[in-house]
């Protein structure tokens, strides 16, 4: 938590997307840690190549694995939840369009996890996309592949693996919209700024 007790955005570890033209070849999605009150969750975790990356961003935070409260996957691509399985102790959550193993918190429309914290639906690069708005010192929108990378943010052109191109360009601009910092699916975060 911040000094002022609004929820706050730490990443864990981050992502990248490799290219070979236009094809992606090797990716990993960026791992975030959103603290708010006594609550932890993690959204997104990763590859499973990631695990031990995962466990020394956490450490470097000084956060145990269980102390996890939550895991929001904002979709189940392989390298956006190969590391659930670390969060045994957390209650996963995902969309329903995503088919969630058993268990899974699903969510069907905008959900407020805890104050502060709003999973936010975004479809486009899947059918059940999620994004999770965290309105701390600055509102932090984590995103997955809704906005994959700043340069999608930079040219306004959505992911280049989508179901529905038309929902994939509202969902980010409803991200865009609302938030002042987003972290985007593979790769650093960054201010909105003058985009806006």
């Amino acid at each position: 938590m911040t000094r002022r007790g609004k929820p706050r955005v730490r990443v864990v570890c981050e992502g990248f997307i490799q290219r070979r033209g236009d094809r992606v070849v090797d990716a990993s999605s960026t791992v975030s840690l959103v603290e708010a009150g006594d609550t932890k969750t993690i959204v997104d975790t990763g590859s499973p190549r990631d695990l031990y990356a995962i466990q020394d961003g956490l450490a470097s935070l000084k956060v145990d694995v269980e102390s996890i409260d939550y895991v929001v996957n904002t979709h189940m691509h392989a390298d956006h939840c190969g590391c659930n399985d670390l969060f045994l102790h957390a209650r996963k959550v995902a969309h329903e369009k995503e088919s969630p193993p058993l268990g899974t918190l699903v969510v069907r429309s905008d959900a407020v996890l805890v104050p502060g914290v709003t999973v936010a639906i975004t479809p486009g690069h899947t059918e059940g996309c999620i994004s999770v708005f965290v309105d701390g010192e600055q509102r932090v929108a984590i995103c997955g592949d809704a906005i994959p990378t700043q340069a999608n943010f930079a040219s306004h052109v959505p992911p280049a693996m989508n179901v529905n191109r038309k929902l994939a360009l509202m969902s980010m601009d409803r991200i865009i919209q609302w938030a002042e910092v987003i972290v985007p699916g593979h790769g650093p975060s960054f201010a909105v700024g003058a985009k806006k």
